[in-house]
């Protein structure tokens, strides 16, 4: 090849190359196909960036959404929470012309029912008001406050309310057809209108009804007594078809005024009747105090204590009391100091023979936990496991070291 035909082959061959390497600070030419990769690259990073934010703000935005909502749903359970709790125990208001006479708390739990039976004129401290009797309450600050002085009263939650009358009651007893008075001692009224031998006390409806109204304002035996007609009423009923009771429920919920709603109603008083559901009914402890029309009923603030911390399955024990050569007074303290363990009370035997100097609880192959709790509730006996006796049944016998304490 000659000279100038190699020349010019160099000047060829740099100037294609020119189109795709640049010099350096040689701005590339507009159009050229360096040019146009390069915007092509630009975009697609602007692209890429767009795309990258707006994830990232969707990101943000579902992220933000999902913890407010969160955080509202947390708020209103809370609120639930807090206005409710998780209690369902329901308040019963027995309420005559005006006049609060009945008052029950039934404590609902994973464990079985409670129904504990407050006199009317049991003075309790008021929230706001200082120490009023409960049936004052109602004329003063409403059901409301009656709710809330219980509530401390009892230091249970009150969930639901039943407000009745002597109407509703007379047509429970009609139903139930007898209500047995099953008293572990004699119980006389301070009158003597109502005189209750040691043991079964079974009543016609109407009687059964009278024996209630006569002891509402009675000083004496009256807590104990209206404690029995509950008791004997739910006996009553409970041995009725689960259909009947059903159907009975559906009736005396149009007798009544409440928050629950019928079927609420209805599954609550048949399963309160279901043989072999524990189920206990339970007198305040009180003691009379005042004089004159302005007499009261005083919790006695021991044995209320013991008594709502105890459980409703506890009323499968069978508890007896039995006199070991000590005093009657003593075992009358004794009774009243078991009473509320929530122990069925079977009625109390004659004086032994024998005379015991140390206190024994004997006890069915079930029933050793029950021993325990008597035990250290009386801070003195022996336990001992009796197979001869029920599985479930406890037989405490007083002995001179409960005397002598």
């Amino acid at each position: 090849m000659r000279k100038g035909s190699i020349e010019k082959h160099r000047r060829g061959r740099r100037y294609r190359g020119s189109h795709y390497r640049s010099r350096a600070g040689e701005v590339p030419a507009p159009g050229s196909r360096r040019t146009r990769l390069a915007e092509r690259r630009r975009r697609l990073r602007r692209r890429q960036t767009y795309l990258t934010l707006l994830a990232g703000i969707f990101l943000s935005a579902a992220v933000f959404t999902g913890i407010v909502l969160l955080e509202k749903s947390r708020g209103s359970s809370a609120a639930a929470r807090s206005e409710t709790g998780d209690s369902q125990n329901v308040i019963f208001s027995g309420i005559d012309q005006g006049n609060l006479t009945q008052i029950l708390l039934l404590e609902v739990s994973q464990k079985g029912y409670s129904l504990y039976t407050l006199p009317a004129r049991t003075l309790a401290d008021v929230p706001g008001h200082g120490f009023e009797r409960l049936d004052q309450i109602i004329n003063t600050g409403g059901q409301s406050l009656l709710d809330q002085t219980v509530a401390d009263l009892l230091r249970l939650p009150i969930r639901y309310h039943v407000i009745f009358n002597s109407g509703a009651l007379g047509l429970m007893a009609s139903e139930a057809g007898s209500v047995d008075f099953k008293a572990l001692e004699p119980l006389r009224s301070a009158d003597g209108s109502v005189n209750l031998g040691k043991g079964d006390n079974p009543a016609d409806p109407r009687q059964a009804m009278s024996y209630l109204n006569e002891t509402v304002n009675d000083g004496s035996a009256g807590p104990q007594i209206q404690a029995l007609f509950y008791q004997g009423l739910f006996a009553g009923l409970s041995g009725k078809p689960e259909g009947e009771r059903r159907t009975f429920a559906g009736q005396l919920y149009r007798q009544v005024q409440t928050d629950l709603g019928e079927d609420s109603f209805a599954n609550l008083f048949v399963s309160i009747t279901t043989p072999g559901q524990p189920f206990g009914v339970w007198a305040l402890p009180v003691q009379a105090a005042g004089e004159g029309q302005a007499w009261y009923f005083e919790p006695q603030p021991a044995e209320l204590s013991v008594l709502t911390s105890g459980s409703p399955a506890n009323s499968a024990f069978t508890l007896e009391i039995r006199n070991g050569g000590v005093g009657q007074p003593v075992i009358d303290a004794v009774t009243a100091k078991l009473a509320p363990l929530r122990f069925k009370m079977a009625p109390a035997t004659d004086a032994s023979d024998v005379g015991y100097d140390s206190t024994q609880i004997r006890c069915g192959s079930d029933a050793l936990d029950g021993g325990g709790q008597v035990e250290n509730l009386l801070g003195k006996g022996t336990i001992i496991k009796d197979d001869s006796l029920e599985k479930k049944q406890i037989i405490v016998i007083i002995g001179r070291d409960i005397s002598n304490s």
